[in-house]
Protein backbone atom coordinates (compact mmCIF):
# COMPACT_ATOMS: atom_id res chain seq x y z
CA UNK A 1 0.00 0.00 0.00
CA UNK A 2 1.03 3.30 -0.49
CA UNK A 3 2.07 5.31 2.61
CA UNK A 4 2.23 8.94 2.88
CA UNK A 5 3.69 11.06 5.59
CA UNK A 6 3.79 10.78 8.99
CA UNK A 7 2.92 13.99 11.04
CA UNK A 8 6.36 15.52 12.64
CA UNK A 9 4.98 18.87 15.16
CA UNK A 10 7.05 21.42 15.01
CA UNK A 11 9.78 22.61 17.79
CA UNK A 12 9.15 25.63 19.92
CA UNK A 13 12.16 27.27 20.95
CA UNK A 14 13.52 26.24 24.33
CA UNK A 15 12.85 28.39 27.08
CA UNK A 16 15.32 28.12 30.29
CA UNK A 17 14.49 29.05 33.83
CA UNK A 18 17.16 29.89 36.02
CA UNK A 19 16.94 28.42 39.25
CA UNK A 20 18.15 29.06 42.80
CA UNK A 21 15.61 31.87 43.20
CA UNK A 22 16.37 34.08 40.08
CA UNK A 23 13.03 34.18 38.25
CA UNK A 24 15.20 35.54 35.08
CA UNK A 25 14.35 33.57 31.84
CA UNK A 26 16.98 33.03 29.26
CA UNK A 27 15.72 32.31 25.54
CA UNK A 28 17.90 29.74 24.22
CA UNK A 29 19.22 30.97 20.77
CA UNK A 30 20.21 28.63 17.93
CA UNK A 31 23.89 29.57 16.68
CA UNK A 32 24.46 31.99 14.04
CA UNK A 33 24.94 30.70 10.34
CA UNK A 34 28.24 29.98 9.67
CA UNK A 35 29.65 32.08 6.37
CA UNK A 36 31.67 29.33 4.50
CA UNK A 37 33.46 29.01 1.26
CA UNK A 38 34.69 26.49 -0.62
CA UNK A 39 36.23 26.25 -4.28
CA UNK A 40 34.95 24.34 -7.56
CA UNK A 41 36.93 21.60 -9.94
CA UNK A 42 37.36 24.72 -12.08
CA UNK A 43 38.63 27.38 -9.92
CA UNK A 44 35.38 29.48 -8.76
CA UNK A 45 35.73 30.74 -5.36
CA UNK A 46 31.72 29.77 -4.15
CA UNK A 47 30.36 31.31 -0.74
CA UNK A 48 27.73 30.54 1.16
CA UNK A 49 25.98 29.66 4.76
CA UNK A 50 26.01 26.92 6.62
CA UNK A 51 23.26 26.18 9.15
CA UNK A 52 23.86 23.64 12.27
CA UNK A 53 21.39 21.54 13.67
CA UNK A 54 20.54 22.30 16.75
CA UNK A 55 20.29 18.87 18.29
CA UNK A 56 23.53 16.53 16.94
CA UNK A 57 25.56 18.58 14.24
CA UNK A 58 28.00 15.89 13.52
CA UNK A 59 25.13 13.13 13.51
CA UNK A 60 21.91 14.55 12.01
CA UNK A 61 20.91 14.88 8.54
CA UNK A 62 22.26 17.79 5.88
CA UNK A 63 19.95 19.56 3.39
CA UNK A 64 21.57 21.60 0.74
CA UNK A 65 18.98 24.57 -0.54
CA UNK A 66 18.79 25.22 -3.97
CA UNK A 67 17.51 28.33 -5.55
CA UNK A 68 16.85 28.39 -9.39
CA UNK A 69 20.15 30.15 -11.03
CA UNK A 70 19.66 33.16 -13.05
CA UNK A 71 20.49 36.84 -13.57
CA UNK A 72 19.36 39.08 -10.36
CA UNK A 73 18.50 35.91 -7.76
CA UNK A 74 21.39 34.73 -4.89
CA UNK A 75 20.67 32.74 -1.43
CA UNK A 76 19.00 35.76 -0.04
CA UNK A 77 15.74 35.90 -2.46
CA UNK A 78 12.56 34.18 -0.89
CA UNK A 79 12.33 32.69 2.70
CA UNK A 80 15.44 30.62 3.19
CA UNK A 81 16.06 31.82 6.10
CA UNK A 82 12.92 30.53 7.62
CA UNK A 83 13.12 27.31 6.60
CA UNK A 84 16.52 27.21 7.20
CA UNK A 85 15.63 27.80 11.06
CA UNK A 86 12.99 25.37 10.91
CA UNK A 87 14.94 22.53 9.47
CA UNK A 88 17.58 23.29 12.19
CA UNK A 89 14.82 23.17 15.17
CA UNK A 90 13.79 19.86 13.89
CA UNK A 91 17.34 18.27 13.93
CA UNK A 92 18.87 19.00 10.40
CA UNK A 93 21.85 20.78 9.38
CA UNK A 94 21.57 22.85 5.99
CA UNK A 95 23.72 23.71 3.16
CA UNK A 96 22.83 27.16 1.15
CA UNK A 97 25.39 28.96 -1.44
CA UNK A 98 25.11 31.08 -4.08
CA UNK A 99 26.08 29.52 -7.66
CA UNK A 100 29.04 30.78 -9.27
CA UNK A 101 28.46 34.64 -10.69
CA UNK A 102 25.77 35.27 -8.66
CA UNK A 103 25.78 36.71 -5.02
CA UNK A 104 28.78 37.04 -3.07
CA UNK A 105 30.46 33.75 -5.57
CA UNK A 106 32.29 35.86 -7.97
CA UNK A 107 35.86 35.07 -7.74
CA UNK A 108 37.70 33.08 -10.43
CA UNK A 109 40.43 32.09 -8.17
CA UNK A 110 42.50 30.02 -10.64
CA UNK A 111 42.49 31.93 -14.01
CA UNK A 112 44.31 29.42 -15.72
CA UNK A 113 42.20 26.36 -14.51
CA UNK A 114 38.92 28.39 -14.90
CA UNK A 115 39.73 29.03 -18.39
CA UNK A 116 41.85 26.04 -19.77
CA UNK A 117 41.19 22.91 -17.92
CA UNK A 118 39.53 20.03 -20.66
CA UNK A 119 36.07 19.27 -18.93
CA UNK A 120 34.46 23.30 -18.77
CA UNK A 121 37.46 25.41 -19.67
CA UNK A 122 37.60 25.64 -23.30
CA UNK A 123 34.27 24.04 -24.38
CA UNK A 124 31.97 25.60 -21.89
CA UNK A 125 33.63 28.51 -19.95
CA UNK A 126 35.70 30.04 -22.76
CA UNK A 127 32.50 29.88 -25.40
CA UNK A 128 29.42 31.00 -22.88
CA UNK A 129 31.19 33.62 -20.72
CA UNK A 130 31.21 36.78 -22.30
CA UNK A 131 34.59 38.39 -22.94
CA UNK A 132 36.35 34.53 -22.43
CA UNK A 133 37.71 34.96 -26.37
CA UNK A 134 41.40 35.31 -25.78
CA UNK A 135 42.95 38.36 -27.58
CA UNK A 136 45.91 37.43 -29.19
CA UNK A 137 46.74 34.44 -28.57
CA UNK A 138 46.77 35.20 -24.34
CA UNK A 139 45.14 33.93 -21.70
CA UNK A 140 42.07 35.94 -20.98
CA UNK A 141 42.69 37.27 -17.32
CA UNK A 142 39.37 37.71 -16.26
CA UNK A 143 39.01 37.30 -12.72
CA UNK A 144 35.49 37.75 -11.62
CA UNK A 145 32.11 36.81 -12.74
CA UNK A 146 28.70 38.38 -12.76
CA UNK A 147 25.71 35.92 -13.81
CA UNK A 148 24.03 39.09 -15.39
CA UNK A 149 26.23 40.49 -17.42
CA UNK A 150 28.48 37.45 -18.19
CA UNK A 151 26.52 34.12 -18.98
CA UNK A 152 25.41 32.80 -21.90
CA UNK A 153 21.61 30.88 -21.23
CA UNK A 154 23.41 27.45 -22.69
CA UNK A 155 26.04 28.20 -19.89
CA UNK A 156 23.65 26.44 -17.46
CA UNK A 157 24.66 22.68 -17.25
CA UNK A 158 28.00 24.17 -16.10
CA UNK A 159 26.02 25.09 -12.73
CA UNK A 160 25.76 21.65 -11.75
CA UNK A 161 29.57 21.26 -10.46
CA UNK A 162 28.52 24.14 -8.22
CA UNK A 163 26.64 21.42 -6.61
CA UNK A 164 29.49 19.02 -6.85
CA UNK A 165 31.60 21.01 -5.49
CA UNK A 166 29.01 21.63 -1.90
CA UNK A 167 28.71 17.87 -1.52
CA UNK A 168 32.63 17.74 -1.80
CA UNK A 169 32.44 20.39 1.30
CA UNK A 170 29.66 18.88 3.11
CA UNK A 171 32.21 16.04 2.45
CA UNK A 172 35.37 17.35 4.04
CA UNK A 173 32.56 18.70 7.54
CA UNK A 174 31.80 15.01 7.77
CA UNK A 175 35.23 14.01 7.46
CA UNK A 176 35.90 16.56 10.35
CA UNK A 177 33.02 15.36 12.84
CA UNK A 178 31.00 18.36 11.59
CA UNK A 179 28.02 17.03 9.64
CA UNK A 180 27.02 13.85 8.49
CA UNK A 181 26.83 13.12 4.80
CA UNK A 182 25.39 9.44 5.06
CA UNK A 183 21.89 11.32 4.75
CA UNK A 184 21.82 13.74 2.98
CA UNK A 185 18.11 15.73 1.47
CA UNK A 186 18.36 18.32 -1.29
CA UNK A 187 15.56 20.92 -1.58
CA UNK A 188 15.33 23.40 -4.39
CA UNK A 189 13.16 25.48 -6.74
CA UNK A 190 12.20 26.40 -10.42
CA UNK A 191 15.17 25.10 -12.91
CA UNK A 192 17.57 24.23 -9.78
CA UNK A 193 15.31 20.91 -10.51
CA UNK A 194 16.93 19.91 -13.73
CA UNK A 195 19.96 20.51 -12.57
CA UNK A 196 19.56 18.55 -9.32
CA UNK A 197 18.21 15.56 -11.62
CA UNK A 198 21.47 15.91 -13.63
CA UNK A 199 23.81 16.32 -10.31
CA UNK A 200 21.81 13.13 -8.99
CA UNK A 201 22.57 11.42 -11.96
CA UNK A 202 26.05 11.88 -11.87
CA UNK A 203 26.32 10.85 -8.19
CA UNK A 204 25.36 7.80 -8.90
CA UNK A 205 28.52 7.34 -10.88
CA UNK A 206 30.71 8.46 -8.79
CA UNK A 207 32.11 6.13 -5.54
CA UNK A 208 30.81 7.61 -1.88
CA UNK A 209 34.29 6.94 -0.83
CA UNK A 210 37.28 8.34 -2.66
CA UNK A 211 38.74 4.86 -4.24
CA UNK A 212 42.38 4.35 -4.09
CA UNK A 213 44.98 3.93 -6.76
CA UNK A 214 44.03 0.35 -7.46
CA UNK A 215 40.45 0.96 -8.19
CA UNK A 216 40.83 3.86 -10.58
CA UNK A 217 42.12 1.99 -13.52
CA UNK A 218 45.51 3.07 -13.93
CA UNK A 219 44.54 7.24 -13.26
CA UNK A 220 46.71 8.95 -10.52
CA UNK A 221 43.56 10.74 -8.92
CA UNK A 222 39.89 10.79 -9.15
CA UNK A 223 38.86 13.84 -11.44
CA UNK A 224 35.64 13.93 -13.17
CA UNK A 225 32.47 12.20 -13.37
CA UNK A 226 31.89 9.75 -14.66
CA UNK A 227 35.70 8.52 -14.34
CA UNK A 228 35.85 4.18 -15.47
CA UNK A 229 36.66 2.33 -12.33
CA UNK A 230 37.36 -0.88 -11.28
CA UNK A 231 35.68 -3.12 -9.10
CA UNK A 232 38.01 -3.48 -5.59
CA UNK A 233 39.64 -6.70 -5.19
CA UNK A 234 37.10 -7.61 -2.77
CA UNK A 235 33.49 -6.16 -2.40
CA UNK A 236 32.13 -3.51 -4.29
CA UNK A 237 32.25 0.56 -4.44
CA UNK A 238 29.26 2.20 -2.89
CA UNK A 239 27.48 4.85 -5.35
CA UNK A 240 27.53 8.46 -4.09
CA UNK A 241 24.06 8.46 -4.79
CA UNK A 242 22.63 6.28 -2.03
CA UNK A 243 23.50 8.63 0.22
CA UNK A 244 21.00 11.33 -0.78
CA UNK A 245 17.77 9.99 1.67
CA UNK A 246 14.78 12.73 -0.12
CA UNK A 247 14.53 15.58 -2.70
CA UNK A 248 11.70 18.08 -2.31
CA UNK A 249 11.43 19.88 -6.03
CA UNK A 250 9.02 23.76 -5.25
CA UNK A 251 7.58 24.18 -8.97
CA UNK A 252 9.91 22.17 -10.33
CA UNK A 253 11.50 23.29 -13.99
CA UNK A 254 14.21 23.45 -16.57
CA UNK A 255 15.52 26.13 -18.91
CA UNK A 256 14.65 25.82 -22.33
CA UNK A 257 18.10 25.17 -23.39
CA UNK A 258 17.95 22.04 -21.64
CA UNK A 259 15.80 20.01 -23.79
CA UNK A 260 13.18 17.28 -22.22
CA UNK A 261 14.67 15.12 -24.45
CA UNK A 262 17.89 14.98 -22.85
CA UNK A 263 16.26 15.11 -18.97
CA UNK A 264 13.90 12.30 -19.68
CA UNK A 265 17.27 10.26 -21.18
CA UNK A 266 19.31 11.18 -17.40
CA UNK A 267 17.22 8.36 -15.39
CA UNK A 268 18.46 5.92 -18.18
CA UNK A 269 21.92 6.80 -17.39
CA UNK A 270 21.29 6.13 -13.92
CA UNK A 271 18.08 3.91 -13.01
CA UNK A 272 18.83 3.73 -9.39
CA UNK A 273 18.19 7.40 -8.78
CA UNK A 274 14.52 7.15 -9.52
CA UNK A 275 14.08 4.03 -7.00
CA UNK A 276 16.29 5.37 -4.32
CA UNK A 277 16.10 8.84 -4.21
CA UNK A 278 12.66 9.29 -3.06
CA UNK A 279 11.08 12.43 -4.44
CA UNK A 280 8.25 15.03 -3.70
CA UNK A 281 7.33 17.59 -6.10
CA UNK A 282 5.20 20.49 -5.01
CA UNK A 283 3.49 23.39 -6.91
CA UNK A 284 0.52 25.91 -6.50
CA UNK A 285 -2.78 24.35 -7.51
CA UNK A 286 -3.50 27.58 -9.61
CA UNK A 287 -0.03 27.56 -11.06
CA UNK A 288 -0.65 26.01 -14.57
CA UNK A 289 3.37 26.72 -15.83
CA UNK A 290 4.79 25.20 -12.57
CA UNK A 291 2.11 22.06 -12.80
CA UNK A 292 2.61 21.34 -16.20
CA UNK A 293 6.40 21.12 -15.43
CA UNK A 294 6.43 19.30 -12.27
CA UNK A 295 4.21 16.77 -13.78
CA UNK A 296 7.12 16.66 -16.99
CA UNK A 297 9.70 15.39 -13.99
CA UNK A 298 7.22 13.35 -12.18
CA UNK A 299 5.44 10.88 -15.13
CA UNK A 300 7.74 11.84 -18.06
CA UNK A 301 11.23 12.09 -16.31
CA UNK A 302 10.76 9.96 -13.10
CA UNK A 303 7.93 7.81 -14.84
CA UNK A 304 6.65 7.58 -11.14
CA UNK A 305 3.17 5.50 -11.80
CA UNK A 306 5.34 3.05 -13.74
CA UNK A 307 5.02 1.18 -16.95
CA UNK A 308 4.25 -2.59 -16.98
CA UNK A 309 4.55 -2.77 -20.67
CA UNK A 310 8.18 -1.85 -20.40
CA UNK A 311 8.62 -3.51 -16.88
CA UNK A 312 9.41 -0.29 -14.75
CA UNK A 313 7.74 0.04 -11.66
CA UNK A 314 5.63 2.51 -10.04
CA UNK A 315 7.37 4.23 -7.48
CA UNK A 316 5.84 3.95 -4.03
CA UNK A 317 7.43 7.12 -2.14
CA UNK A 318 7.28 10.14 -4.99
CA UNK A 319 4.86 12.34 -5.21
CA UNK A 320 3.13 14.91 -6.89
CA UNK A 321 1.28 17.48 -4.76
CA UNK A 322 -0.74 20.85 -5.59
CA UNK A 323 -0.91 23.51 -3.08
CA UNK A 324 -4.36 24.33 -2.85
CA UNK A 325 -5.80 27.80 -3.89
CA UNK A 326 -2.63 29.53 -4.73
CA UNK A 327 -0.82 31.09 -8.20
CA UNK A 328 2.52 31.29 -5.93
CA UNK A 329 5.61 29.62 -7.82
CA UNK A 330 9.08 28.15 -6.08
CA UNK A 331 10.69 30.01 -3.91
CA UNK A 332 7.92 32.22 -2.83
CA UNK A 333 5.40 29.21 -1.56
CA UNK A 334 8.35 29.53 1.32
CA UNK A 335 7.57 32.01 4.19
CA UNK A 336 3.41 31.31 4.34
CA UNK A 337 3.20 28.47 6.18
CA UNK A 338 0.30 29.73 8.36
CA UNK A 339 -1.73 30.00 5.13
CA UNK A 340 0.00 27.08 2.92
CA UNK A 341 0.99 24.67 4.76
CA UNK A 342 4.53 24.37 2.63
CA UNK A 343 7.23 24.21 5.32
CA UNK A 344 5.10 21.60 7.47
CA UNK A 345 4.57 19.34 4.16
CA UNK A 346 8.52 19.34 3.73
CA UNK A 347 8.98 18.53 7.20
CA UNK A 348 6.33 15.25 7.06
CA UNK A 349 8.42 14.27 4.14
CA UNK A 350 11.73 14.46 5.52
CA UNK A 351 10.45 12.73 8.43
CA UNK A 352 8.77 9.97 6.65
CA UNK A 353 12.20 9.52 4.82
CA UNK A 354 14.10 9.38 7.80
CA UNK A 355 11.87 6.51 9.62
CA UNK A 356 12.55 5.04 6.15
CA UNK A 357 16.01 4.97 6.48
CA UNK A 358 17.12 4.58 9.73
CA UNK A 359 20.10 6.26 11.30
CA UNK A 360 23.20 6.11 9.23
CA UNK A 361 26.46 6.19 10.68
CA UNK A 362 29.05 8.71 9.65
CA UNK A 363 31.59 7.29 7.35
CA UNK A 364 34.82 8.95 6.06
CA UNK A 365 34.83 10.03 2.71
CA UNK A 366 38.29 11.28 1.82
CA UNK A 367 37.68 13.43 -1.06
CA UNK A 368 40.12 16.20 -0.44
CA UNK A 369 40.27 17.16 -3.88
CA UNK A 370 38.13 19.02 -6.28
CA UNK A 371 36.50 16.64 -9.25
CA UNK A 372 34.62 17.72 -12.27
CA UNK A 373 30.98 16.61 -13.69
CA UNK A 374 31.09 16.43 -17.41
CA UNK A 375 28.14 17.50 -18.68
CA UNK A 376 29.40 15.55 -22.56
CA UNK A 377 29.24 12.08 -20.46
CA UNK A 378 25.02 13.67 -19.51
CA UNK A 379 24.01 14.31 -23.29
CA UNK A 380 25.02 18.17 -23.04
CA UNK A 381 26.89 19.47 -25.33
CA UNK A 382 28.33 23.18 -25.86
Amino acid sequence: MRRWMVALPLSAAAVALAVCGDPTFVLAQPPAAEEVQFRTADGVRLKGLFHASTKNPAGDPVVMLLYPPGPGNNMTKGDWDGLSKTLTDNGYSVLRFDWRGHGKSTDIEDTDLFWNNPITGSNWNRRYVKHARPAGGKTPIKSDLQAKADFDPKYFPVYVNDIAAARQYLDQRNDNGKANTSSIYVIGAGDAAALGTLWLTAEWQRPAVYPNVNQLGGAAKYEYVPQPLVQPVAGRIEEAGRDVAGVVWLSAGRPATTTEFVVKKWPLLSPRMREMNHTLFLYGGDDDKAATQSKFFYNEVLVAKGNKGLGVKELEQTFLTAVPKTKLSGVALLGKNAEIGTEDTILKYLAARKKDRGDKVVVTRGYTNGYYINPGSFYLQP
